[in-house]
């Protein structure tokens, strides 16, 4: 009889540590934290000569915009001792002789910093305005 109690507490002790095992796995997966590729949502706007807009839903992990965009090929530019100067948005290339230029905004206002020194924010909204005249 001592054998068949003994081995009773010995199944239950079992079960009971399984069971621990298994809500400690449970919890974990619930809390662990999550990859973050692609963790940041983002909108960036492509407003033409004309005033037409491409908007592109995206998603990235990158710390700022210059290379979240480069990454996604929506933009191209020359590095400079300043950042990436940016020539080309969406397929559309700056014309020098007409004096465009690209000019970043963040929301509605002008960018304070360039594309390589701006943080991508989740849920940010981004653009790049094609300008003309110096």
């Amino acid at each position: 009889m001592q054998k068949t109690t003994k081995k009773r507490w010995i199944m239950f002790a079992a079960f009971c540590f399984g069971a621990l095992i298994a809500i400690g796995i449970v919890l974990w997966q619930a809390n662990a934290p999550k990859g973050t590729a692609g963790a940041k949502h983002y909108t960036f706007t492509v407003v033409d000569a004309e005033g037409g807009e491409t908007v592109h839903k995206l998603s990235t992990d990158e710390e700022f915009l210059g290379a979240a965009l480069q990454n996604e090929g929506l933009i191209e530019g020359e590095e400079s001792e300043y950042g990436l100067f940016v020539k080309t948005v969406g397929g559309i290339t700056a014309n020098d002789a007409n004096q465009e230029w690209w000019a970043l905004y963040v929301g509605d206002e002008m960018a304070a910093n360039g594309v390589d020194a701006t943080p991508v924010e989740d849920g940010g909204e981004y653009s790049f305005r094609l300008t003309a005249g110096w």
